[in-house]
């Protein structure tokens, strides 16, 4: 029995697609300011591409590579979700300062408090920062979180609960909402600078790759699909300046856990749909009901296939990356990020997966590992060993 649902996206490319993606595409086509900005941060150091030629072998394609997250701004942070909230802030803090004292302030300005009469009054991260989890998020993250000085808000809930609690009391407090999520085709300030940020990650890849114009397939899990949707507009934007043919375009492959199937439910529908699923899952950075309306446009637009698959398929590839059977390089990739590693090693022995995703042995794949152990106990329960061991086993 098949451990996995796949949808094929029929609305892909097709001039409505385009269309209705058109104003969010043009609202996140500005992303050098971001990247430039970032590569200023004394903490910023690009973060590795790694070839998996052997585990290719073993899976019958012809090159596997895999962008991996896990030690970005640190292991202890360990995500590519920490470029895109403090590059939000930074835009924030640096309006404030802006719009209050007439001066445009650097990072470095703000880092050392030269404007700390203006900044202490704002709360974001990095001033007052006050994060709101839901009932899902293990309890290591939410003690991580207040390590850093956060207030945490936990909300009984779903994700979503946890979102529209923050929005209301941004709302009535007068704080700063940061999050990617758009309701309104990325027209404002804020989701349009987190999503500028994950650019970084994409931009990163592509410069790393051999030949960019050679990979066949990408493969990205999502939650409420924003930066599955940032890493597809990235690379079809890099095909679009080179000219490149339609049937010559990547594979853009979606993975999500089944109980939190949003993404895959849209495309099955044709419009955007909430999950019945329980959202219980140890992929609780995918536990989302539904897609956010914007970035949904865009994978409506670009993406290929949507998968959805049990917690066993995200284990097997946190497991099988961080003991590299075959003699690659030990990865760590967090539970949120491994089921694409997953998918493909069910691939491996399923021909009708296999031949559902368009793997041949000439497939040349790149895998966004987005995070590595963002709960360290949680990584050592599930793959038998501690991330500082498989990092360490390099």
């Amino acid at each position: 029995m098949a451990v996995y649902a796949h949808v094929s996206n029929l609305r892909r490319l097709s001039q409505a697609a385009e269309a209705d993606a058109a104003v969010c595409v043009q609202n996140l086509s500005n992303w050098k300011h971001a990247i430039d900005e970032i590569s200023t941060w004394p903490e910023y150091t690009p973060q590795p591409l790694h070839s998996l030629p052997k585990t290719a072998m073993q899976l019958r394609l012809g090159n596997l590579f895999l962008k991996d997250e896990s030690e970005r701004f640190g292991r202890e942070l360990g995500s590519f979700k920490a470029l895109g909230a403090p590059y939000a802030v930074f835009r924030i803090l640096a309006d404030e300062v802006q719009a209050k004292a007439g001066i445009w302030p650097t990072s470095a300005d703000l880092r050392v408090g030269k404007y700390r009469d203006i900044t202490q009054r704002v709360t974001i991260f990095g001033c007052r920062c006050v994060d709101y989890i839901h009932s899902h998020v293990s309890a290591g993250r939410a003690e991580a979180m207040k390590d850093l000085g956060a207030i945490v808000i936990r909300v009984e809930g779903e994700y979503e609960a946890s979102v529209e609690r923050a929005k209301k009391d941004a709302r009535v407090n007068g704080w700063h909402f940061v999050s990617s999520t758009s309701w309104n085709d990325f027209d404002s300030a804020i989701p349009q600078n987190v999503m500028n940020a994950y650019m970084v990650v994409v931009e990163e890849a592509m410069s790393m790759l051999p030949r960019v114009t050679e990979i066949t397939h990408v493969f990205v899990c999502g939650g409420v699909g924003s930066i599955a949707a940032m890493v597809f507009l990235g690379f079809m934007m890099h095909h679009q300046k080179l000219g490149t043919a339609r049937d010559e375009l990547p594979r853009f492959v979606v993975i999500e856990p089944q109980e939190a199937d949003g993404l895959l439910q849209s495309a099955r529908q044709g419009v955007p749909t909430q999950s019945d699923g329980s959202l219980r899952t140890l992929m609780a950075g995918l536990a989302c009901r539904a897609p956010s309306p914007a970035a949904w446009k865009v994978l409506s637009w670009l993406a290929s296939d949507f998968v959805s698959v049990p917690d066993t398929v995200a284990v097997e590839g946190m497991k099988m990356l961080a003991s590299a059977p075959y003699g690659d390089v030990p990865i760590v990739s967090g539970e949120s990020s491994a089921a694409s590693m997953g998918i493909l090693l069910q691939a491996g022995s399923d021909s009708t997966l296999r031949e559902l995703l368009g793997l041949t042995n000439r497939s040349q794949v790149l895998l966004f590992s987005l995070e590595g152990a963002t709960d360290p106990e949680i990584f050592e329960k599930l793959v038998g060993k501690s991330p500082d061991a498989v990092f360490a086993a390099r």
